[in-house]
């Protein structure tokens, strides 16, 4: 098949989604992966009556699927009893080239998607569900979302800075910066201080500095307070200078820490 013929076929299929059809794929190449609950309350929170919510939101995936731009994995989270908004969902490949056409990025190569393990699903599962909450925190005014980068547009490539997400928001006449670290409790002591090394080296080189002026907060949400207790241990053995570049909190406590928090370090040590 030619690029042209291609091309034709992807904006042929595109007139025929809507805004949201379009808005929803786009999500699912960003982000990954994606359960319907969260498609629901990023897309669909708008329509009141939940039953009518419900069959709006299996009704459009549905069909997505059928278009074949999206993929319903295996993987439910939540479990069988969380109905069909347990059910997560992946970008194909024909997603991901209808997209960057949509983009004008041009039409990317992309492979079929086969479906990881779960430990990935439910990695990438726990990412979008902050992206969920900060949507849903703008709605009700609390802060602007000025900008999140999902996996790997938020990689920091020098000295191997990984984030799983980074987020600018607007917080009164603020901005705050920051680095987001999803913490499920897989990672040993090792992993961890490899990490905040990582991060540490990242701050000394000055090139985030540079390019922003300021250093995001590496904000770490771990999975419960002994988890907690073990990273900020380890914090506690970083250099004093260092260690207010890191935030501790639990996933209730996320927002909050990222809306504001201690001053930011800016310069080179």
């Amino acid at each position: 098949m030619t690029g042209l013929s291609q091309s034709a076929r992807l904006a042929a299929l595109a007139g025929r989604l809507s805004e949201r059809d379009r808005a929803v794929v786009a999500d699912a190449v960003r982000l990954r992966f994606v359960t319907a609950g969260q498609l629901s309350r990023l897309h669909f929170a708008a329509i009141p009556q939940p039953v009518t919510r419900v069959r709006r939101v299996q009704r459009t995936l549905g069909r997505l699927v059928a278009h074949g731009l999206l993929v319903r994995c295996h993987r439910r989270v939540g479990g069988v009893r969380a109905g069909s908004a347990s059910f997560t969902y992946g970008a194909s490949a024909e997603g991901i080239r209808l997209v960057g056409l949509l983009d004008g990025r041009g039409i990317p190569r992309a492979r079929s998607m086969h479906e990881p393990g779960t430990s990935f699903i439910d990695h990438s599962v726990a990412c979008c569900e902050l992206y969920v909450r900060l949507i849903e925190a703008e709605r009700t005014g609390r802060l602007e979302l000025l900008e999140h980068q999902a996996e790997p547009d938020c990689w920091r490539w020098y000295l191997g800075a990984r984030p799983d997400a980074f987020v600018a928001l607007g917080v009164g006449e603020y901005e705050q910066r920051s680095f987001v670290e999803i913490d499920r409790g897989t990672e040993g002591t090792t992993a961890l201080r490899r990490k905040l090394s990582a991060y540490l080296d990242y701050w000394r080189s000055g090139a985030e500095q540079q390019a922003h002026e300021i250093f995001p907060r590496v904000v770490w949400q771990v999975s419960d307070g002994k988890r907690g207790g073990v990273l900020r241990a380890l914090v506690d053995e970083l250099p004093a200078s260092a260690r207010g570049l890191f935030i501790v909190t639990e996933a209730a406590g996320i927002i909050e820490q990222l809306c504001g928090g201690d001053p930011q370090p800016g310069g080179r040590t």
